[in-house]
């Protein structure tokens, strides 16, 4: 008998994820026949991991049942079917392959005789303890269906899609850990720790980074990927939201190297164009390749720079913080045209994406706000991987009401469209969508972070929402609530207007402070007995439940 860690075994490492969620065997919600009686439809809850279990009785043996979802051709290749050949009398199978779908279907000859179905979901194990609604029913069902999307693409590590790749694409897995935190309990933040050492430890010897990993048969670099997963929006939100910094000083001279002896930047501090081995910005069209990479860059330097000082690396602080100040300079000189943000060889129409990249990289001054919301009114160009960006400039701008206004024209034909629990990868399906088109795809839950985040105003000050703020935005909704089960407790919120005042409640996590933010116009009414500081339109709560009412 071989000891751990001898051969053939090698070192072995402390499991950093949970084991598996398990359903258990469990009836399916509906089930229906062909009227040839060979073909058996059974209805998932939604779009699901799960393992289908058939009992059969054959005669002689010999019968080959073929089980597949609704799924199996999605996303132009074929995925994940299952075959049981039976054998003379009555068996019970389960396939332990795990299919994806909203319906499982069994094909089955004429020998063979079904005499029950059922299936196992398995998943991830954390639970939707995080939540949004608001008086808009379409809001509502969005959040709904980017959280579906969410945990359908969540296993072992994130993933793109549960069906034709099942690969942890980095650029996905950026979008994803931002939902988690909003969506589900505190468990659910440890896959993105496991894949941020997965994603560095396949560093290249070159310093070169790449997704997705782990892989034995890809090694494709797309530098904005690798520069959105290490940058503010990637590895530093995972330790801020978290409250974790244990991964920081293992990746850090890794991290150091890829983003200043990997890339380069020219004599004015902007970086150079990277192309990789794909040089890929977004799918579409009329992506300004040159603008979203100067941005994405300084979200990177942002992100390490504050890693450098959690770290003792003064000096390194100190180089980002002047690459910074020059990228912005020049950033600004070199591509602001009066009216958006274009790169001088750039012949397209203008890139939305780089207008909202310019905003959320805090490249842009804000007086430079009302031709940068003019433009995203006009341009319309980009998936919805990187239309959350789109959205949240809009929202860091204060332009709410048109925000949820291109969020619902957007996201319109995915929400209404009953068949489906889960969001695309493109903004139509098959043909109609891009990179082939599936029906559950990470990257598209975007608004499920900025309805919480923005609408609901909850994000965290200081790291794993020690420190919190509650800053609704909501335009024009009438009321919006929203719960996140951060690693402090549970914070919770709910604002509605009632003629002219706003009524909002607020849970705030023992051990905890809030920073209640009204909207502009909004003045406080009256202030709770424990209130820590307070001016007209912010006030500081330790832990506890407050009922506050303000007027405009």
């Amino acid at each position: 008998m071989a000891e751990a860690e001898e051969y053939p075994f090698g070192k072995l490492h402390k499991r950093m994820i949970p084991q598996w969620k398990n359903s258990g065997l469990v009836d399916y919600v509906s089930v229906r026949y062909t009227p040839q009686g060979d073909t058996i439809y059974c209805k998932l809850p939604y779009n699901c991991q799960i393992t289908p279990y058939l009992k059969v009785s054959s005669v002689h043996g010999g019968d080959t049942i073929v089980m597949k979802t609704d799924h199996y051709e999605g996303g132009s290749d074929i995925n994940v079917r299952a075959e049981y050949i039976t054998t003379k009398g009555t068996r019970e199978y389960e396939s332990l392959g795990w299919m994806n779908g909203h319906e499982v279907i069994y094909i089955v000859p004429k020998g063979a005789k079904v005499e029950a179905v059922k299936y196992r979901e398995t998943g991830y194990n954390a639970d939707f303890t995080g939540s949004f609604e608001c008086n808009d029913p379409f809001y509502n069902m969005l959040w709904q269906k980017a959280a579906r999307t969410l945990y359908v693409t969540m296993r072992d590590t994130y993933m793109d899609c549960p069906d034709r790749e099942r690969a942890q694409w980095w650029g996905d897995e950026v979008n994803e850990l931002g939902e988690t935190f909003y969506a589900l309990d505190p468990r659910g933040q440890r896959l993105a720790l496991k894949g941020i050492y997965e994603l560095m430890n396949w560093q290249r010897a070159d310093g070169t980074l790449f997704a997705p990993v782990p892989a034995v048969n890809w090694g494709k670099e797309l530098p904005l990927q690798m520069l959105a997963s290490v940058g503010h929006y990637g590895f530093y939100t995972q330790y801020f939201y978290s409250g974790d910094s244990s991964f920081v000083a293992p990746i850090y001279d890794r991290l150091h190297c890829y983003l200043h002896e990997v890339w380069q930047v020219d004599s004015a501090g902007l970086p150079i164009v990277r192309h990789g081995e794909w040089s890929w910005g977004d799918w579409g069209e009329n992506v300004d390749l040159e603008v979203l990479t100067a941005a994405w860059y300084y979200l990177a330097l942002q992100a390490e720079r504050e890693f450098a000082v959690m770290t003792g690396r003064t000096a390194d602080a100190a180089q980002n913080d002047a690459m910074m100040h020059r990228l912005k300079l020049a950033f600004n000189a070199k591509y602001w045209n009066g009216n958006a943000y274009r790169s001088p060889s750039y012949i397209g129409q203008t890139d939305d994406r780089a207008q909202a990249m310019a905003v959320v990289s805090g490249l842009a001054s804000n007086e430079k706000y009302e031709q940068l919301k003019a433009c995203l009114r006009k341009e319309f160009h980009a998936s919805p991987y990187m239309e959350k960006y789109v959205l949240e400039a809009l929202f860091m701008m204060g332009d709410t009401d048109y925000a949820l206004e291109r969020m619902k024209h957007r996201y319109e034909e995915q929400v209404n469209y009953p068949e489906c629990s889960t969001l695309w990868e493109g903004w139509g399906i098959g043909a109609n969508g891009f990179g082939g088109g599936t029906m559950n795809h990470a990257w598209s839950g975007g608004p499920l972070t900025l309805l919480s985040q923005y609408v609901c105003g909850i994000e965290p000050t200081s790291a794993g929402f020690e420190t919190f703020r509650i800053k609704p935005q909501l335009g024009t909704l009438e009321s919006a609530k929203a719960t996140v089960h951060s690693v402090n407790g549970f914070i919770r919120m709910a604002a509605r207007k009632a003629d002219r005042k706003l009524l909002i409640d607020i849970e705030v996590p023992d051990g905890c402070k809030a920073e209640v933010v009204l909207p502009a116009g909004y003045v406080f009414s009256k202030y709770p007995k424990k209130v820590l500081s307070k001016s007209k339109d912010t006030m500081l709560l330790p832990g506890g439940t407050y009922q506050l009412v303000s007027t405009r």
